[in-house]
């Protein structure tokens, strides 16, 4: 089931089938991208994502092609792959009784990792909506406890309810909804942990960042002379598919206007409506750009973003240093997980000023250190052991292999939520050489062995 039909180049055409829902879909495309950008009331906001996604995913699993998929007694499937952050779509691994792939496109919401057993905590672990991670004040972290019971509040009494009233009427769902999300035999991160909140997690839960990359797609001959001829560089401007620049104040634009007019650079910027600014002679304005070859690019000194996790993957590939602008303030937090390896900056999108924005992408765009900081941040977190579209493949073959994945699941799941203290270790030789440290234990491992590097510990468990 796609709203994108022959969006993607498949190697095997073939072999796949798109049911398309793409009519379906467009209808609420404009209300989503409002939805998700229009308030700051994290409460408010979060409720009515939720409820759209409901009225969308029904929409879609009503639908002509998927009404007859489900009516056809003789399809069965090996394998049923589903969003995470919708539910509804529990019910299909429920109807054909198969093994069951959950992926979130997040970082990954509290009760997700909850599900599969994994420790969750308001401070310590954030949830993909977290204002704030490290360092917090005492009111950040009251501010952050709040939401987490707010957040867990929605999901557990409002939003799983109405999937699981949904998921009754279209699959005949029998069972809890909350008992078939904890039967899901493994869930995928679409993130890389070194950069979502470095948490324990049990065997269940695999990373997959990067699936959407594809290196090699070149430019056309037009975009690509223009960047050849840029000789002093180019930055490259999006704020995302949905909180796209002109939904930006006009005092904003006018700004952002004038801070590029006074660049050495090209800059290419993306907005769907190129006449709402007084476009500098050095700006190429377009409603769309091909980001990845863009990015992929060796003049693009510099990438300002809004912090989406599709693009901070992209910029980190592509070893483009960024200027963070969050429009929605929860990316500000992963913003600063790449800028605090120093391969980048964040500026407050409502505070700009012309000068210091200047200032800014001319140090990110001109001094060697954040282009080297970009460098040694990919070296480290860009690994198949770590997250990687290699995982999802393997993993993918090894629910089929074995017919699920139910044995990797942590015996905490479906208890109560466990918690963690720290209790610090230290190792003389180490410290004394000042050397990296790896320490080995012969047996399966002490209680606090486990505890001194974060992982949960439970009596029973």
């Amino acid at each position: 089931m796609t709203p994108y039909p022959g969006y993607f180049d498949y190697p095997d055409v073939d072999r796949i089938v798109e049911l398309s829902v793409a009519q379906e879909s467009a209808k609420y495309w404009d209300e989503y991208k409002i939805t998700m950008t229009n308030t700051d009331d994290y409460y408010k906001r979060m409720r009515a994502i939720n409820d759209l996604s409901i009225k969308i995913a029904v929409t879609q699993l009503t639908s002509k092609p998927m009404t007859a998929l489900f009516a056809n007694p003789n399809v069965k499937f090996d394998l049923v792959i589903t969003e995470a952050d919708v539910p509804i779509l529990y019910g299909a691994a429920e109807k054909y009784r198969a093994p069951h792939i959950a992926i979130t496109p997040t970082s990954g919401r509290i009760t997700q990792y909850e599900s599969k057993g994994s420790p969750i905590h308001p401070i310590l672990y954030p949830d993909v909506n977290t204002l704030n991670y490290r360092n917090l004040t005492r009111w950040q972290k009251v501010v952050e406890l709040y939401r987490y019971f707010q957040t867990r509040h929605e999901y557990y009494n409002n939003y799983l309810p109405l999937c699981e009233i949904a998921a009754k009427k279209i699959f005949g769902l029998k069972r809890n909804i909350l008992e078939v999300e904890y039967d899901i035999d493994l869930l995928f991160v679409a993130g890389n942990p070194l950069l979502i909140g470095n948490r324990p997690t049990s065997y269940g839960i695999k990373y997959v960042d990067r699936l959407h990359i594809k290196p090699g797609f070149g430019l056309s001959d037009d975009l690509n002379g223009i960047l050849d001829s840029a000789t002093k560089g180019a930055i490259y401007f999006s704020l995302g598919a949905l909180q796209e620049s002109e939904h930006l104040s006009d005092n904003i634009l006018q700004t952002l206007a004038d801070a590029f007019r006074e660049l050495p650079y090209l800059v290419l910027w993306k907005i769907g409506n190129t006449t709402m600014i007084n476009k500098p002679d050095n700006v190429l304005a377009n409603a769309w750009f091909p980001q990845q070859e863009i990015l992929a690019h060796p003049n693009i000194k510099a990438f300002i973003t809004h912090g989406g996790p599709r693009s901070l993957e992209e910029a980190l590939f592509y070893q483009v240093p960024i200027i963070g602008l969050p429009t929605v303030k929860s990316r500000a937090v992963f913003i600063k997980e790449i800028t605090r390896y120093g391969a980048g900056e964040v500026l407050d999108v409502n505070y700009l000023d012309k000068d210091k924005l200047k200032e800014v992408i001319n140090a990110v765009a001109s001094t060697d250190s954040y282009k080297n900081a970009m460098i040694k941040l990919k070296s480290m977190v860009v690994d198949p052991l770590i997250s990687g579209p290699e995982n999802a493949q393997w993993w993918t073959e090894y629910v089929l292999r074995h017919g699920g994945g139910k044995h990797l699941r942590s015996p905490a799941s479906m208890l109560p939520i466990i918690t963690k203290a720290d209790v610090p270790i230290l190792y003389g030789a180490a410290e004394k050489y000042r050397a990296p440290h790896i320490s080995i234990t012969p047996t399966s491992g002490r209680i606090t062995q486990y505890e001194s590097k974060g992982s949960p510990i439970h009596p029973i468990l």
